[in-house]
């Protein structure tokens, strides 16, 4: 499960970090504020995803942590911001988080084994 965890946020970094400075760069030369935070905010998603899947194998539990603050943050900016995808992040971030979990769990099980 946290090989699974880590593939599956590396390859979602490149898209959210694309589809991020894409809207920023977009609401800037619009003189739209609101899609350009939205944008910023997507950059630290697409930054904590990476974060997340560093700590998937080794600290599964940072992971979860680090997921659920990226959850937090997509949730807030998607319902606050016209970049309204940040909402699907958030869902797919709060996957993450709980495969994580259950990648704490497995890791747990494995280390009682072999001790």
């Amino acid at each position: 499960m946290r090989i699974a965890v880590m593939i599956i946020a590396l390859c979602l970094v490149m898209l959210i970090g694309l589809q991020s400075c894409t809207v920023m760069v977009g609401g800037g030369l619009g003189d739209d504020a609101d899609m350009a935070a939205g944008g910023a905010v997507g950059i630290f998603v697409a930054f904590l995803f990476l974060l997340g899947a560093a700590f998937a194998i080794g600290a599964p539990k940072a992971s979860m942590i680090i997921f659920v603050i990226a959850a937090l943050l997509g949730f807030g900016s998607g319902a606050s911001i016209a970049f309204s995808d940040m909402t699907v992040w958030g869902y797919v971030s709060s996957g993450l988080a709980a495969m994580s979990y259950f990648g704490m769990r497995e890791k747990k099980k494995l280390e009682i084994k072999t001790a």
